[in-house]
């Protein structure tokens, strides 16, 4: 017996694949009529023991705390950042030393984040701000119209307390359906 999710993905945003907890294979399926799409599916590590530097650094201290925090962020000169919402949006957020500081629910800019949450940790100023490093499945990998990929337990394996799963696409419809399948 097997049980399965889909999802529809409808915009060239990182957004998260929600399959439950599946250890079965991945049906990546160009849904669009003339156009190929080209994909990036990527794991993102949860650890505070795994984690890659943003090149952003926060402009000001935050004290810890429980409610919603907006932090400025630049280049560690002042000028604005290189951070993007691809980079900081919906991660876990860390010091370099694997200290948790909150997870980034807004990225307004190059400028500023919002820890809608709080802060689980203080932010000094200049704190390098960290993320999960990325492990990619696929990386640039072209999906002609009207074609599917698959990828099978032996290629797409997941560890779901450990890391979160995303996806980019190339196309600004998204283009892409995902069906996941577990055997039970």
């Amino acid at each position: 017996m097997a049980s399965f999710s889909v999802q529809k993905i409808t915009t060239t945003n990182k957004t998260a694949v929600s399959f439950g907890n599946n250890n079965g294979s991945m049906i990546l399926t160009n849904n669009h009529a003339t156009d190929d799409v080209t994909v990036d599916l990527y794991a993102t590590s949860q650890l505070g023991s795994d984690i890659t530097t943003t090149g952003v650094y926060a402009a000001e201290a935050e004290v810890t705390s429980t409610d919603s925090v907006t932090l400025t962020i630049d280049d560690g000169s002042g000028s604005a950042s290189a951070g993007t919402s691809d980079m900081l949006l919906n991660e876990r957020v860390y010091k370099s030393d694997g200290t948790f500081f909150g997870v980034c629910s807004t990225f307004t800019s190059t400028v500023a984040i919002i820890f809608a949450t709080g802060l689980v940790n203080a932010i000094a100023n200049n704190d390098i701000l960290y993320t999960g490093t990325r492990y990619y499945f696929l990386n640039n990998v072209k999906i002609p119209n009207g074609a599917s990929l698959k990828l099978t337990a032996d290629e797409f394996s997941v560890d779901l307390t450990r890391y979160n799963v995303y996806i980019n696409t190339s196309h600004a419809s998204g283009g892409l359906d995902i069906i996941t399948r577990r055997t039970l």
